[in-house]
């Protein structure tokens, strides 16, 4: 992983910077190399160089990876509460958990290395001391869904940690999402394993799958559509989209589940394409890591969600 300062020490001398460099960095190319020099992040014992500088025997190269532009965005805006102990944010649709792979675990800088933004990244920015706290995996405990927006909880230290997650593996954390599905969905639990089948990346209600309870109730209906609570009480990954795709009501914009018929069902009803997956994890529960007081916690729908749910409301033609 490309991150931080790398340096160098020349051997015999007499090569170009550039080439140099560039059969000693992995996953650069020679061009690619040539433009980190040109940008400025390479010194030769302390000085800047062109890429065709003939190095001399014993230099040192030194390489600053530059960091990508979005490490320098805020998060406060998506803060809404925060002590000692927690740090309890509105996650954005689009926003990645983590880079994918496991360095950035051991190693969270890195995070900070990637062409795509993450919130462990934005977290390792913009909360320095959370790498000196204790905490593994930048504080994370749990997780959401790329284009899912909502609360979540981050751990700001390592007892804290410890404590979130055992509770979310006792299941004492209540979460309840909001949802805009296809058709009209009343009230109902559903029980049923979820899982991935061998070679499959979705996960779908399988009977090879592990225990996953849903509870699902109307809160709005729409022409054909309808909005709903759903509160999960496993924690298996995409359950909620799953069974809500084994009902017949998938989630609108679910890459996985609102395939073409399920779009041409929507558009014969006169309404627009959904602007992204909508789900929403509105409501976050659990016993304070340091009081063992329950505290919750509520993210309102974003915009882009109470703006569509609001266009399929309204009656065709008045949109």
């Amino acid at each position: 992983m490309n991150t931080g300062v790398q340096s160098f020490n020349v051997g015999a001398g007499g090569e170009r910077l550039d080439r140099f460099l560039a059969v000693r960095v992995q996953g650069r190319s020679r061009s690619q190399v040539k433009d980190l020099i040109l940008r400025e992040c390479v010194q030769v014992d302390g000085l800047r160089r062109g890429p065709d500088y003939r190095l001399l025997r014993g230099q040192c190269v030194t390489l600053r990876w530059p960091r990508p532009s979005w490490s320098q965005g805020s998060i406060e805006d998506w803060v809404i509460d925060e002590d000692k102990d927690i740090l309890v944010l509105e996650k954005p649709t689009g926003l990645l958990m983590h880079p994918m792979g496991t360095t950035w675990e051991t190693e969270p800088e890195s995070a900070l290395s990637e062409e795509e933004p993450s919130l462990a990244g934005l977290l390792h920015a913009r909360r320095p001391l959370l790498a000196g706290s204790g905490v593994t995996r930048c504080g994370l405990v749990h997780r959401l869904d790329r284009h899912t927006s909502g609360v979540l909880v981050v751990a700001k230290n390592a007892p804290s940690q410890a404590a979130l997650l055992e509770a979310f593996r006792e299941r004492t954390v209540r979460k309840q999402y909001r949802a805009i599905v296809l058709g009209s969905l009343g009230a109902v639990r559903v029980d049923a394993p979820v899982g991935r089948l061998s070679g499959m990346r979705r996960v779908q209600v399988t009977r090879w799958g592990r225990e996953a309870k849903t509870d699902f109730r109307p809160i709005g209906i729409g022409r054909g559509v309808s909005l709903v609570a759903a509160e999960p009480k496993t924690g298996r990954t995409h359950q909620i989209r799953a069974h809500l795709a084994m009902l017949g009501h998938p989630v609108l914009g679910d890459q996985d589940w609102f395939r073409e018929k399920e779009r041409m069902a929507l558009g014969s009803l006169g309404h627009p394409e959904p602007p992204r997956m909508m789900l929403h994890a509105a409501v976050l529960s659990f016993a304070h890591p340091r009081t063992g007081k329950m505290v919750t916690f509520r993210a309102s729908p974003p915009k882009d969600f109470r703006d569509y749910w609001a266009s399929l409301k309204a009656p065709k033609g008045k949109r």
